[in-house]
């Protein structure tokens, strides 16, 4: 610990400095009162040194203890220096009851269109209790040449399922959500895409399965010119292809399994997004250029794809509001948790197969109403459909409906039950359905 200076100190120093010579003024010096006095004030300009250079000492001490201290800012996180460090997530108990024998790891918990084709109209309901969608966070921002320099990581619990015990333990694999770094106008690492808006979820228990919810994190690049009421962005993501499943047409003229994996592409996806908001609501339009590729060591073969979608949020009555989504084109992985294929290898019977992109189309519609200020409700229905020609068990259309009823008692506490339709159509005339409750207990931190 470093101990403060008594100014009165250095002021009595100097006092006395000045008050030797007056006395000595007074009175006749002989030269050996001279010579003591002149050491008596090389003495004292010594001491005046030391102690100057003691409190110099002690305020740069002083300045270095300041940057390091821990304080809290006026929105609650932790001031350390120059950065700013925040941490959050919340802790999310939620439970299902599905019809149809619903019940297949991760998958009693996520719909998605791969999980659907497992129900069994001759197996009664299904229970299940998890806490997996429980997440945590950690963020910092801090001054950079003039600019912001923000770091993000957030994990969740919704790893693999070879990870999961619900025998004892209940224990869960983490899994890696998000993990960027963002200065001024540029973003690297894994984040939302940029073709997702997340305007266009909507305030759902079952987060991001409505049928035709654009819903995709990957590691990407990404460039944003803020302007007057809005923003440009374009970025850079990760390529990747597949779907559920890739298909081929054999010579009989029947689509069939070749691949269920994902394939890594030569060309990054390239997106462009314009926003619009202002006080009558948000609006936003993007854009996607994709090359998908077949390259399986005998078959060559590669085709650009492109897709779009629109967005929209706009205020209604008091706090109400609507959300609106459109998408068209070689959607595939981008919408509805893979719903349709990225692409089908056309196999002539040759060694050379042919690569053709699915398109395929989705529209939402959601609104919310405020019951009262902590009582609302959300009504969604989602609709998708293939657009191209398929056969066999490809995804002709897949839809979803969620009603639900949020209640939030007190600060960063919601409680909500939610009723949730699903239904997915072949090509070949075979359908799936499922009927879901849902309720849950959110607390945020």
């Amino acid at each position: 610990m470093f101990k403060p200076i008594k100014k009165i100190t250095i002021a009595t120093v100097i006092g006395a400095s000045l008050m030797l010579p007056l006395e000595v003024a007074h009175a006749q010096a002989t030269p050996a009162e001279i010579s003591a006095l002149q050491v008596q004030m090389k003495a004292l300009q010594a001491q005046i040194d030391a102690l100057t250079s003691q409190q110099q000492a002690t305020q740069k001490e002083v300045a270095t203890v300041g940057k390091n201290v821990v304080t809290r800012t006026p929105a609650g996180d932790l001031l350390i220096g120059d950065t700013t460090l925040s941490i959050g997530g919340y802790i999310k108990a939620q439970a299902t009851v599905s019809n149809n024998g619903f019940s297949n790891g991760k998958a009693s918990e996520i719909v998605s269109p791969g999980a659907l084709r497992s129900v069994n109209s001759n197996q009664g309901s299904r229970t299940s209790m998890s806490a997996r969608e429980s997440r945590f966070n950690i963020g910092t921002s801090t001054p950079v040449f003039g600019d912001t320099l923000k770091t993000f990581v957030e994990l969740d619990f919704y790893g693999s399922d070879n990870q999961a015990n619900e025998y004892v333990s209940n224990s869960y694999g983490p899994r890696l959500r998000h993990a960027y770094g963002s200065w001024g106008k540029w973003l690297a690492g894994q984040t939302w895409s940029t073709f997702m808006d997340l305007n266009g979820l909507g305030e759902i228990d079952a987060f991001g399965q409505h049928a035709s919810a654009i819903f995709v994190r990957q590691t990407q690049l990404r460039y944003t010119q803020p302007f007057a009421g809005g923003s440009l962005q374009f970025a850079l993501e990760n390529p990747e292809d597949g779907g559920d499943p890739t298909l081929v047409l054999s010579n009989s003229g029947n689509l069939v399994a070749r691949d269920s994996k994902g394939d890594d592409q030569s060309v990054p996806d390239i997106i462009g997004r314009v926003n619009f908001d202002g006080s009558w609501g948000h609006a936003s339009v993007a854009a996607m250029a994709r090359k998908l590729s077949l390259d399986d060591g005998t078959a060559k073969d590669s085709k650009w794809g492109d897709a779009y979608s629109v967005t929209g949020r706009f205020p209604t009555f008091g706090k109400d509001d609507i959300r609106l989504q459109a998408n068209y084109g070689n959607l595939g992985r981008y919408m509805g948790l893979l719903a349709y294929p990225d692409a089908v290898v056309v196999d002539g019977g040759t060694a050379n197969g042919n690569i053709d992109g699915i398109d395929a189309w989705g529209l939402s519609a959601i609104y919310r109403h405020y019951w009262t200020d902590s009582l609302r409700s959300s009504l969604t229905y989602s609709q998708t459909g293939l657009d191209s020609s398929g056969t066999a068990n490809m995804t002709d259309s897949y839809d979803s409906a969620f009603i639900n009823l949020m209640w939030t008692p007190i600060t960063n506490t919601t409680l909500a039950i939610e009723y949730q339709r699903f239904k997915l159509e072949e090509v070949d005339g075979d359908n799936f359905d499922l009927n879901r409750m849902q309720v849950s207990a959110k607390y945020d931190f």
